[in-house]
């Protein structure tokens, strides 16, 4: 999709949650140690079904079931539930009138991101999206269609959530661009160097 047709609307959101939970183990620095044990056990439930159901369940048609179940939990978590608590960010998308898609994002805390949360959000979302692609051309080579169709929806759908807060992250486009400045820097220097 062109950036032309693509066109990204922000707005702020007041966050409006006075409780606060009696698990909230780092208090003093604002973690969501729950968010990050549910983000992780999505990834991590979406993983082990995908390698290790197959054992347990001799049936296919139920393992793609259980499996579908796991990505679509795991997507629709991350993207409405994981994203707000570690990083702030809720996205999601509309269709214009002329057929554009919109971007759209609400922001909770006003900029002040936990390192920490973020740190985990980052790494995860990141992490479970290239292992999906390795299973992807894992499977490719194997010739497994249904392995490479599962593999695919977690990729999809993993890659869709890691785009959706690239786009919405101030913060996480800042630094990619110091590190393809950086790469760039060490490439020139490389490069000037073998002269």
């Amino acid at each position: 999709m062109s950036k032309q047709q693509q066109e990204i609307e922000m707005h702020d959101v007041q966050q409006q949650d006075t409780y606060i939970s009696h698990l909230d183990l780092l208090k003093e620095d604002d973690s969501h140690p729950i968010m990050w044990l549910l983000h992780i056990l999505l990834k991590a439930c979406a993983f082990f079904s995908y390698l290790l159901l197959g054992y347990f369940i001799q049936n296919m048609f139920y393992e793609m079931i259980i499996l579908l179940i796991c990505h679509g939990v795991d997507f629709y978590l991350v993207k409405n539930v994981t994203g707000r608590y570690l990083i702030g960010v809720r996205w999601y998308t509309d269709l214009s009138f002329h057929g554009q898609e919109i971007y759209k994002y609400e922001f909770y805390n006003k900029g002040e991101v936990n390192a920490i949360d973020s740190t985990v959000f980052w790494y995860c979302q990141f992490g479970s999206s290239c292992l999906w692609a390795f299973f992807v051309f894992a499977n490719i080579f194997q010739f497994g269609l249904i392995d490479i169709f599962l593999a695919g929806i977690g990729a999809c759908l993993n890659w869709i959530n890691l785009w959706g807060y690239y786009k919405g992250s101030q913060e996480q486009q800042k630094k990619m661009r110091n590190i393809k400045q950086f790469l760039a820097k060490k490439g020139a220097k490389y490069l000037i160097n073998q002269k």
